[in-house]
């Protein structure tokens, strides 16, 4: 599923950042220390040389020392082509004594640092990737085995419910042949289809395959669940304008189409409104309900503002959407209406 790509993914970026950061670390120290001991040997050659005066590699020069401004003795400098120390010799009353070592030695050296550097870097860049894949599959594993044992949980107890719910339908049907047609039957029946639309919902969230592509009129779709829904909630109005042929996985776009358009009549005010239109190839379902007082945060798990429900339909509708690649919005005000926005427009 996608859930588990992401998982492994974002597991990966994880411990492969936090490793990646310390083999910078420890690389970029270990050039540092190597520049070190190569700026000390340097500055040693140039001491040891001024007490033999007798370097074939080295420059000798003087320097007044009545010159301004007064250059730091034993310090090593460099120039343009060479490093250089300033020294104050005893005997030299009126100068100072500068030695220069060419920067070729200095340049080639530096050049063999960086380049053991790079090597280590790039055995350690693989050995950490490889690492990397082996501890995200280590984590990951387990992780998977709960997923299938939770799935395999869940879909025996859907179809445990098959059961009962079958019995309800034939004692339903029973009951219609013994004293007819009434509205407290059709309610009952009405009530059992919700029920197997929940079931179907979370069958579809389970198994969702959004390369199992079907075309359709999302009018007819709407306009089933609009009928669907008015028979518990006849007080509410509802008009359908939205008319556009799509191409997705039926049973995902049903179950995203079933949350909302249940939500829309669930939390409606008594002689409310429900209307579902197009515009910019985005679908709009718009209800003069009780509102959300926090819309930013519908879409996250077992969160609910009132005592009906329990917190995972817009959950699911959310995670369904992100399968579908379809971008969902909610725009809501408190005791004044919801509207929930579908971009489609990657197939209408």
């Amino acid at each position: 599923m996608n859930y588990e790509k992401k998982f492994l993914i974002s597991s990966f970026l994880i411990i492969f950042s936090i490793l990646f950061a310390f083999i910078l670390y420890i690389n970029y120290n270990s050039y540092n220390l190597q520049v070190g001991f190569l700026n000390n040997k340097t500055k040693k050659e140039l001491i040891i040389c001024s007490y033999k005066m007798n370097c074939p590699k080295t420059d000798i020069n003087f320097i007044p020392k009545n010159k301004k401004p007064k250059p730091e003795i034993l310090k090593l400098k460099e120039d343009k082509n060479s490093f250089f120390m300033i020294f104050d010799v005893p005997y030299l009353k009126k100068y100072y004594l500068k030695l220069s070592i060419s920067k070729i030695e200095y340049l080639n050296a530096l050049k063999k640092i960086k380049e053991n550097i790079f090597r280590q870097f790039i055995v350690e860049f693989t050995f950490i990737l490889i690492f990397s894949l082996i501890l995200t599959y280590i984590l990951y594993k387990p992780l998977k085995e709960a997923y299938k044992i939770n799935e395999t949980f869940i879909k025996d107890i859907l179809h445990d419910l098959n059961t009962p719910l079958t019995s309800l339908k034939l004692n339903i049907y029973l009951l219609k042949k013994e004293i007819g047609e009434n509205q407290r039957i059709k309610k009952l029946e009405q009530n059992i289809k919700a029920i197997l639309n929940y079931q179907e919902n979370l069958k579809n969230f389970l198994s969702n395959n959004p390369n199992q592509v079907e075309t359709f009129n999302i009018k007819d779709l709407i306009d089933e669940k609009l009928s669907f829904y008015s028979i518990n909630y006849p007080h509410i109005k509802h008009t359908n304008s939205a008319d556009c042929e799509i191409t997705i996985n039926k049973n995902a776009f049903n179950s995203v189409i079933e949350n909302i358009i249940s939500n829309a009549f669930k939390y409606n005010k008594k002689g409310g409104e429900i209307k579902v239109y197009m515009k910019d190839k985005k679908l709009i379902i718009e209800d003069t309900g009780i509102g959300i007082k926090n819309p930013q945060k519908v879409f996250n798990r077992f969160y609910k503002e009132n005592e009906r429900g329990i917190g995972i339909g817009m959950n699911i509708v959310k995670k369904l959407c992100d399968e579908l690649k379809i971008d969902i919005k909610i725009e809501s005000e408190k005791n004044r209406g919801t509207k929930v926005i579908l971009d489609l427009s990657r197939y209408c």
